[in-house]
């Protein structure tokens, strides 16, 4: 599948994920996921041909006797997908059953886990199917089986990245870059690209929730270290050893937030670098 085949294909998969104010956001959404967050699953195609395969998909697999094994994907470029004409044009929602067992007028719940997402013209049809109201304040019980609510698609990745930053953690260490078709590896250097410039603009990585995030990062050790004396007895000095930073003392978190920072926003940049230099020296 094509770079462009595999966004159309996660975004009408994924509407409440993916569906941003414009193409360009949506299509940077879904390669951020591909490219830095690698969540469900997502791994190099396998094809049984290495020159068909060099494109990133969801496996799927089927059980064989006691085991699983993957199914093979198709060859590169052989499947199309073309995106769904009311994206970007109507609005989506959640589309929920009902729990009438918890539910009560003003406040109403959703069977847990069954739930759909629908485009406003669908809605409208499940309008005349079922006996819906739009939010709690509407709800009737007895009357009303199904309700709706908008979706709400999480912050756009552009300003604040999945710290994923680890060649242990990228897709782009896992093959050899020559394998790589090459509409994926131009969208590759296209992203990192894009967090490279990010992570060298002194005032745009502000933004970055992990920018010397000395409040979480202070209530995360007192938890996990300090108030844990049977798994941390010397907690201090575990804490210098698990962030390999000696110069923490107990108190100066301020001084130990910037020092990691400092460590990762390097350690980040190297990543960045050396990948790209991977994939441009194909």
């Amino acid at each position: 599948m094509k770079v462009i085949d595999h966004i159309n294909q996660a975004i009408n998969n994924y509407p409440s994920l993916y569906i941003y104010d414009t193409y360009e956001d949506s299509a940077f959404a879904v390669l951020h996921h591909c490219f830095i967050v690698l969540g469900n699953g997502i791994e190099w195609a396998y094809t049984g041909d290495p020159k068909t395969e060099g494109y990133l998909v969801q496996p799927r697999h089927r059980r064989l006797h006691d085991d699983w094994v993957r199914i093979k994907d198709k060859p590169y470029g052989k499947e199309k997908c073309e995106l769904d004409p009311r994206t970007f044009k109507e609005k989506i929602y959640y589309f929920e059953e009902i729990d009438t067992e918890h539910s009560r007028e003003g406040w109403v719940f959703g069977k847990s886990g069954e739930f759909k997402v629908v485009f406003e013209s669908a809605l409208e049809d499940l309008k005349k199917k079922y006996k819906v109201c739009n939010d709690s304040g509407e709800y009737i019980p007895g009357v009303h089986t199904h309700f709706y609510h908008p979706t709400r698609t999480e912050g756009l990745k552009r300003t604040d990245p999945y710290p994923n930053f680890q060649k242990k953690y990228s897709c782009f260490w896992e093959i050899e870059p020559e394998l790589i078709q090459e509409d994926w590896l131009l969208a590759g250097l296209e992203h990192l690209r894009y967090w490279q410039a990010y992570f060298n603009d002194e005032e745009r990585v502000k933004g970055y929730y992990r920018y010397k995030d000395r409040r979480s990062l202070k209530e995360y050790i007192i938890k996990y270290y300090k108030d844990n004396p049977e798994k941390h007895p010397n907690w201090i000095q575990d804490v210098r050893d698990g962030y390999e930073i000696q110069e923490f003392d107990g108190e100066n978190f301020e001084v130990f937030a910037t020092i990691r920072w400092e460590k990762e926003l390097k350690d980040t940049k190297d990543f960045l670098s050396e990948t790209i230099e991977r994939l441009e020296n194909v």
